[in-house]
């Protein structure tokens, strides 16, 4: 009798089917890592509307100088940067010097916290006659109380700072041809 040739067998066998699974878990892992990096390129170049999600309060009004606050003399004032702009915290403290207020300490922020608005004032809520008058000198700053048991204040100059307001009696700033906005109203 002849030889038969041999019948090839038609049943795959385990490694074909272990190099088509490493094949399909690789190109799942890297499509995975694609979108990753694809997300995160979209976030780095355009953050969107970061407003809504670090709480930046609009000013309605312009905040007026208490009169029941005391003197800028007896205000013992810290002035920190909450931003990566270098020398604000020193530039704005030797304004607030020209305005009377007594400084005690220049520095980075010692919380590390992200400040949005213009400014944050942190005082004990015993103190909020100081706070608020601090608050009239910078535009756009909130109110933030705290636990502390001396009467200092803290001026915590954040990522919408501009500039502080003019000094009372000083004028105003013309408006720029650019602006079209309505001035803020006194509080």
């Amino acid at each position: 009798m002849a030889a038969q040739p041999e019948l090839e067998d038609t049943r795959r066998r385990p490694a074909d089917r272990r190099h088509k699974r490493t094949a399909v878990t690789l190109l799942s892992l890297a499509g995975f890592v694609f979108v990753a990096g694809l997300y995160a390129w979209i976030y780095i170049t355009n953050p969107g509307d970061d407003e809504a999600d670090v709480g930046i309060v609009t000013p309605t009004c312009i905040p007026a100088a208490p009169t029941d606050a005391p003197p800028p003399a007896e205000i013992r004032l810290n002035v920190y940067n909450a931003t990566d702009r270098n020398g604000l915290a020193s530039s704005t403290a030797g304004e607030m010097r020209k305005r009377g207020f007594a400084i005690l300490d220049v520095a980075n922020d010692p919380s590390g916290r992200q400040v949005a608005t213009a400014a944050e004032v942190r005082a004990n809520p015993d103190s909020q006659a100081a706070a608020n008058l601090v608050m009239a000198q910078v535009p756009g700053a909130v109110f933030v109380p705290d636990n502390r048991t001396d009467g200092t204040v803290d001026l915590v100059v954040g990522a919408a700072f501009e500039a502080l307001a003019p000094p009372e009696g000083a004028p105003a700033p013309a408006p720029s041809a650019t602006v079209t906005a309505t001035p803020l109203p006194p509080c």
